[in-house]
């Protein structure tokens, strides 16, 4: 047979504040263990994941791109300058990798990684090179305008920061294009390199479109010739063999 319980109203809200105030607590309890496991979720972020490797290729934009790829990802995953020092060594590879083992002790922080980077795979050129390399080729007629103008800013680039002014960077540049640019594109109508750009865009489209030109109306013009003497196409009465065989024929049987 049930018990009846008979309350009063005083225990009744008792009762009532009490079960609120358990679930109020186990609320924020479990809020608290989840922002916990998030921390160490971020705290624990490593490399291990990471698709960017490193073989050790000397080249400066292989090794440049490399650094950004990673700082951008530690930056992303939010990982922490003493995981990415330990985890650092999972994107090295072959050459690189036996590089690390032997300087790694000398790696007290995340930018001496960085440092140790650039310093044994693309350590800074002098100036004088740069310049050797930058002035070495001028542009060839193949060469797209966007390509020559990329690589060229690519080399000025590791000149010492505030070195020259995009003016300066120009006048470079300007002596070193095709002369089919320096044709149309006068040095004082360029005041940036978007404006080199994007007046040498323009060249060459002209460009293409001329050969396009030039090529369609000879084609045509090959397949129009007809003979007059036989009526065929693709020569023209004068070199005719067939008029040359009749007239050679005829020469024959007067004699």
């Amino acid at each position: 047979m049930a018990t009846t319980i008979q309350m009063t109203n005083e225990q009744l809200h008792a009762l009532i504040e009490a079960v609120r105030s358990s679930a109020v607590s186990a609320a924020g309890t479990a809020a608290a263990a989840a922002g916990s496991d998030a921390s160490n979720s971020k705290s624990k972020g490593s490399f291990s994941a990471c698709t960017h490797r490193f073989f050790g290729s000397r080249s400066h934009d292989d090794v440049e791109e490399f650094i950004t790829n990673i700082v951008t990802y530690k930056e992303l995953e939010e990982i922490s300058d003493e995981n990415a020092l330990k985890g650092v060594s999972l994107l090295f590879y072959g050459l690189a990798s036996t590089w690390w083992q032997g300087v790694r002790k000398e790696a007290k922080c995340w930018n001496d990684v960085i440092d140790l980077i650039r310093e044994h795979f693309s350590p800074a050129k002098p100036a004088y090179q740069v310049y050797m390399e930058v002035f070495e080729k001028k542009q060839e007629d193949g060469v797209a305008i966007d390509t020559f103008v990329v690589e060229k800013r690519a080399l000025l680039a590791q000149l010492p920061e505030g070195r020259h002014n995009e003016e300066t960077e120009l006048d470079f540049l300007y002596g070193l294009l095709n002369i089919k640019f320096r044709k149309h594109i006068s040095r004082q109508s360029i005041v940036t390199f978007r404006d080199l750009l994007e007046q040498g865009r323009i060249i060459e489209h002209n460009n293409q479109e001329d050969e396009a030109t030039a090529k369609g109306p000879l084609r045509g013009a090959r397949r129009g010739e007809r003979c007059t003497y036989c009526n065929f196409r693709g020569h023209t009465f004068d070199v005719c063999r067939k008029r040359r065989q009749a007239r050679d024929e005829a020469t024959a049987a007067e004699e």
